[in-house]
């Protein structure tokens, strides 16, 4: 017998420098960053690795210009790379904002799922993917990178550090489509289009549609020829999911391009720059925990302590110590009754271990100042039964505080999907917009 909530035993070790993780790459450990996706695997019983591997306080978390090139860190997250303007909407469109604050586009690279949001994107972009080793490194077009489904070049000694984009493809018209159902759920069909500026020439990336990301160039035509000679380049069949037939899939795309082609404005959101905010409080700590553990976590201020195994969930330690607000909802990361703040940044507990909180800074709706939030809830009828009201009220502080103040429709249906079991999302919308007309007139 065993939960679907509780991750599969593994020993973890949170290192300090590359030099240590390459170390531990050797003895056969598994990296973690964000763990949004390794983790909701652990739970499943899909995977299993013996050995986990924080990653997290490697210097690998930048946006840079450099000789030309746009150079991201691997452990840049999805909301740090949704600051880029060409990939605002391919971040922005990955799951929902708790979810964005912990993963990383190096992660969902080697994750390699052929429904992820990247690939399309950075095969029209020509991206190369830098890989580092223990004695050297080597730089692989994105196009090589990718093998199968979960299955890249990755060697075993090896971690992805940065992602390459040459500055000159980035002044291209880019555009990017996406359909999905589900709430924070994996995109049906993805199409990104380049248009070259000085030649009749388009390039078209797809994605969740085949076990591979694809990518076509075509002559510039019109656009209803255009979208029928891509779907006849397609030699693959199309995959069926729970949402959409193949064949359903082959038509969003062809419609897709035609609309691209067509709609000459520009594809792009343009969001609230998140500026990232360093706590002087918050110390990287590198350690190793085989079995068991002593966490000391600050929650709303104070030190709590408990012995935990390295698979011990944020969620439970904190439900443990008396923090019944934050609830057990579906425990797949979907949901978000359960989140909470780690650093100011709303994440989901339970996709979060205790052992990674250690040394940081937790928050429940108890340890912070919402009150114009609450109150825009409770004013707005948007609590209901109250199971999911914790989750949404963390979500929406997070949300208003860093990505967008002004709660505008385009950024607020890819950032607040947390689930509510009672339909109560239209009050839920309203009190979100109400809040923010209060912070703004605060300001």
């Amino acid at each position: 017998m065993f939960s679907l909530g509780i991750p599969t035993k593994f020993k973890y070790v949170k290192v300090k420098d590359l030099d240590e993780a390459f170390d531990f790459l050797k003895d056969g450990a598994k990296p973690l960053a964000g763990g949004q996706s390794i983790l909701p695997m652990l739970k499943l019983r899909i995977s299993k690795f013996d050995y986990l591997m924080d990653i997290n306080n490697l210097d690998l978390r930048y946006i840079k210009e450099e000789d030309g090139k746009l150079r991201i860190g691997a452990l840049t997250t999805h909301n740090e790379v949704a600051s880029i303007k060409t990939l605002s909407k391919v971040a922005l469109t990955i799951a929902d904002l708790q979810v964005r604050n912990r993963g990383t586009i190096g992660g969902s690279l080697a994750n390699a799922d052929p429904s992820a949001n990247y690939y399309p994107a950075l095969l029209v972009l020509d991206a190369k993917i830098k890989l580092s080793k223990a004695k050297g490194e080597r730089i692989l077009d994105i196009s090589d990178f990718y093998e199968s489904p979960y299955q890249t070049k990755i060697r075993e000694d090896e971690l992805i550090t940065e992602i390459i984009i040459d500055k000159e493809s980035l002044n291209d018209e880019f555009k990017f489509s996406i359909f999905k159902k589900g709430g924070s759920a994996y995109p049906n069909v993805i199409v990104a289009m380049k248009k070259f500026k000085n030649k009749d020439k388009v390039r078209i990336g797809i994605g969740a549609v085949f076990e591979k990301p694809i990518v076509l160039d075509l002559d510039y035509d019109n656009p209803e020829k255009m979208a029928n000679q891509a779907l006849s380049l397609i030699s693959l069949k199309p995959l069926d999911d729970v949402h959409t037939r193949g064949e359903m899939k082959l038509k969003i795309i062809k419609n897709f391009i035609k609309n691209m082609l067509e709609n000459n404005t520009s594809d792009i959101i343009e969001i609230f720059e998140r500026k990232e905010k360093k706590d002087s409080n918050i110390n990287p700590v590198a350690f190793k925990a085989d079995e068991k553990i002593l966490a000391k976590i600050k929650v709303n201020g104070n030190e709590i302590e408990n012995i935990v195994e390295p698979r011990t969930l944020l969620l439970d330690f904190l439900r443990a110590n008396g923090f019944k607000e934050v609830k057990r909802g579906c425990d797949e990361g979907k949901c978000g009754a359960c989140t909470v703040l780690l650093n100011g940044k709303a994440i989901k507990s339970c996709l979060t271990l205790a052992v990674q909180a250690i040394g940081n800074d937790v928050r429940t709706i108890k340890g912070i100042k919402a009150d114009e939030i609450k109150n825009a809830f409770i004013e707005n009828f948007a609590m209901q039964c109250g199971y999911c009201t914790h989750g949404f009220l963390m979500a929406t502080y997070d949300y208003l505080k860093n990505t967008d103040p002004k709660a505008r429709d385009e950024t607020l249906k890819y950032s607040i999907k947390n689930i509510c079991r009672c339909t109560g999302y239209v009050n839920i919308i309203k009190a979100i917009k109400q809040a923010s007309s209060s912070l703004l007139d605060e300001n």
